[in-house]
């Protein structure tokens, strides 16, 4: 009886680790969005999650994610010159604008 008992506990936790381990690649790919967020100075202006403490800088939080990579590129393009954006997003690739896009579209406004 004992026995049965552990070995159900351990295939239960087996799986919670097999379960854990298959989505963990989106679980880095938020932390690596939040490293970015960081690394970019994107929180000085608009917040750790996006969610901006001024009203001179728009809320990230919760945006579409199609949309924060347009603007962003947008911005990296220098579109619209003399906007403050574009120092900021000039140094992103691609991969790291999508990313950004993701973190914060995930996060809840």
């Amino acid at each position: 009886m004992l026995k049965r008992v552990l070995g159900r506990r351990i295939l239960s936790g087996l799986c919670l680790l097999a379960g854990a381990a298959l989505m963990s690649p989106a679980i880095f790919a938020a932390d690596e969005g939040a490293d970015l967020a960081w690394k970019y100075h994107c929180t000085t202006c608009h917040g750790d999650t996006g969610k901006s403490n001024a009203q001179r800088y728009p809320n990230l939080a919760g945006q579409n994610s199609i949309y924060l990579v347009s603007r962003l590129k947008y911005f990296r393009d220098g579109v619209e010159p003399g906007n403050q954006m574009n120092a900021q997003a000039a140094p992103l690739s691609d991969e790291t604008i999508e990313l950004l896009a993701d973190y914060f579209s995930r996060q809840s406004n």
